[in-house]
């Protein structure tokens, strides 16, 4: 999708429906937030940059990091999400750091030029319709010294979180397109000598990306069908299904069930996933 269209998506009843999700995915994803900012560690960095911020929970957790009288500011598209994060910033109350929340297309805001010494990402930066351009843009806010951390997914075949569930509801949906490997996306990055060259040519040095496991979880103690339906529908199937009618709905769910069922246990779904952790300096 463009930028425009991945605007109008996150607005609209997607925007709305990971809204209503926000707290779920908080808690999913996170062990990986935190895992990237104990392989990052921005202790020191006065003014700070979320991209992709969403409900904001990495946003609060950047702050905490963080010594007093300094500044984050996470910025996203999608209005729905950011009323999360400021409900959240305001359930949090005082903070010894300034915590603001801005809508905005972090690709070509004019940020001001050299005014952040850091700039962090949980999976906001994959969706650039010109990912160069926007990384040139994100660098152009850093000082001469800043650093940038972001992660992102490897391969749709390393992430049975999203290739089991997709397996089985292809099974009843026409096939779709032979996607685009670089198209804007949660997959954009998979391949690391591209990501490493598109970093490059937009002045970042210093790049380093790395592997990491992970695992994904969701559930709340309900059964297995009603796992399956909030997994789906929050996730890649969930665009597959959004003009479907409900008899075809019914047949994806249960024979996602099915192929979900291994991974099944106390309430929970478990898949493994993989991503890359990348950090890069400016200079």
């Amino acid at each position: 999708m463009s930028n425009e269209e991945q605007i109008a998506y996150w607005n609209g009843d997607a925007g709305r429906k990971w809204a209503e999700k926000d707290h779920m995915m908080a808690t999913m994803l996170g062990p990986i937030a935190r895992a990237l900012l104990e392989h990052c560690d921005p202790a020191g960095a006065a003014r700070v940059l979320d991209v992709g911020c969403g409900g904001g929970s990495e946003t609060l957790m950047l702050a905490e990091r963080l010594g007093a009288g300094a500044r984050v500011l996470g910025v996203d598209v999608s209005a729905p999400l950011l009323a999360v994060a400021k409900q959240r910033l305001a359930d949090a109350g005082e903070l010894p750091v300034a915590v603001e929340f801005l809508r905005a297309d972090a690709s070509e805001h004019a940020f001001e030029a050299g005014g952040w010494d850091f700039l962090f990402s949980r999976f906001g930066v994959m969706f650039f319709d010109d990912p160069l351009g926007a990384f040139r843009n994100l660098r152009a806010a850093l000082t001469p010294d800043g650093r940038m951390a972001f992660c992102c997914w490897q391969r749709l075949q390393d992430n049975p979180w999203v290739a089991v569930p997709l397996k089985a509801a292809l099974a009843h949906l026409p096939p779709p397109p032979a996607p685009d490997p670089h198209a804007p996306g949660p997959f954009a990055f998979a391949d690391r000598e591209r990501l490493a060259g598109i970093l490059e040519a937009a002045g970042f040095r210093d790049v380093t990306i790395e592997h990491r496991d992970v695992t994904m979880g969701w559930g709340s103690g309900g059964d297995l069908a009603q796992t399956t339906r909030e997994m789906l529908n929050i996730g890649p199937v969930g665009r597959l299904l959004a003009e479907e009618d409900d008899a075809v709905r019914q047949r994806v769910y249960d024979s996602a069930a099915d192929a979900l069922a291994p991974y099944f246990a106390d309430g929970r779904i478990s898949l493994p996933g993989a991503t890359w952790f990348v950090t890069a300096s400016n200079g």
